[in-house]
């Protein structure tokens, strides 16, 4: 397609416009591909990729639809608009409306992390010896995740004991509770308990160590993406990364990478990750390790949601110029920049379809629409006698 030359000067083989028509290999063109309607759902407004299927946000109902046997079972409620974005990872779908966020294993749906435990605590007599001690109260979901703590440093001037009292998170079905020894630095666990309350009179040092210390849940995100055994989510103008092989744990304190415009693209390669603020396009490598860098690739920012990650591994996104590729080591092409300028938008969803023999990438522009000044958007021929 070609919408930059002239309309007298198109070259051969070339078309302002396809209606109804794509191309297949060896250069023509076929009426394209139809759609038949597998599942009637009223008021769809989201749907991420699970599975062998999808997750649907139809009205305030959560559907899973399952492709193979071509059922659809309700799983759960959601905001009734605003749309979904998420993501999977081993197994487990992670994704986020406009007002929260959730986990999926199969039908089960539940909290995607587990808030913090901030327990009061109270000083009375007993056996612990005087010095300092490091507390933390944790809680375990039905996914079998830990949420991250804040340990709290309590000093007993004499011998003592310390009562912990909490108000057990929802969703939790266990509480740990973690203690270190008179001015240790690390924390062991003494006890599980599905109760509110416990006192420590002891220590013992031959526990579980605390590993969720100074972690919390993800903040809610408008894209996920999944990355070797991390999330990646964009949150405004910030990018976090969930700790390795937890994703339901961030580091608010190094965890997310800032940058000076909102997000509006993430699309991840085998080498790093692509991401477009404002009017420029970074590749970041290693994120959440201490071999982090990042480096600008291209000073043309993105349509809001158009990365893919193709199956060859290559990312892509739609950018003022046409589709961008960019490959594992953060060097990207503009192969339509001479030919195509594409309508612009507010957001777009992007996506691979397989028909004709033909892998397709397809964006869909969204929101507000506007022309692009790249490109010939109209013309008219006229005579005069």
């Amino acid at each position: 397609m070609n919408n930059l030359a002239q309309v007298d000067r198109i070259p051969d083989m070339q078309v302002r416009e396809l209606l109804n028509l794509d191309p297949v290999g060896g250069g023509a063109l076929q009426r394209r591909a139809g759609f038949s309607k597998v599942v009637a759902l009223a008021n769809v407004h989201g749907a991420i990729p699970y599975l062998d299927g999808l997750l649907v946000a139809a009205g305030d109902q959560l559907v899973r639809y399952i492709a193979a046997t071509n059922e659809h079972r309700l799983i759960g409620t959601i905001a009734a608009t605003g749309g979904l974005c998420g993501a999977e990872l081993n197994g487990d779908a992670f994704m986020c409306s406009r007002i929260g966020s959730a986990r999926i294993r199969g039908d089960l749906v539940g909290a995607w992390g587990l808030p913090e435990i901030v327990p009061r605590v109270a000083l009375s007599a007993g056996r612990l010896p005087a010095g300092i001690y490091r507390v933390a109260v944790t809680a375990l979901d039905a996914f079998g995740a830990e949420s991250g703590a804040a340990p709290l440093i309590i000093t007993l001037d004499q011998p003592g004991s310390i009562s912990l009292l909490w108000i057990p998170p929802a969703g939790a079905v266990e509480c740990r509770v973690y203690a270190s020894v008179a001015n240790g630095e690390t924390l062991y666990q003494q006890t599980k308990t599905g109760d509110g309350g416990f006192t420590l009179q002891s220590i013992d040092d031959s526990g579980a160590r605390l590993l969720t210390g100074n972690l919390s849940s993800p903040p809610v995100a408008t894209q996920i993406a999944a990355y070797k055994g991390r999330l990646v989510l964009v949150c405004g103008s910030a990018l976090w990364i969930t700790e390795p092989f937890a994703p339901h744990l961030v580091n608010k304190a190094y965890g997310f990478v800032q940058y000076g415009a909102p997000v509006d693209m993430v699309a991840v390669t085998d080498g790093g990750i692509y991401v477009a603020a404002g009017q420029k396009t970074y590749f970041l490598s290693a994120p959440g390790t201490a071999d982090i860098s990042q480096r600008a690739v291209l000073e043309v920012g993105a349509v809001p949601g158009s990365g893919v990650t193709l199956p060859s591994g290559l990312a892509t996104w739609m950018t003022r110029y046409g589709q961008a590729m960019g490959d594992i080591g953060g060097s990207v092409q503009l192969p339509q920049r001479d030919r195509h300028a594409p309508i612009l938008a507010s957001e777009a969803s992007a996506g691979l379809v397989e028909a004709n023999g033909l892998q397709m990438l397809v964006t869909t522009m969204r929101g507000a629409t506007g022309p692009n000044s790249l490109g010939v958007e109209d013309s008219f021929d006229m005579e005069i006698e």
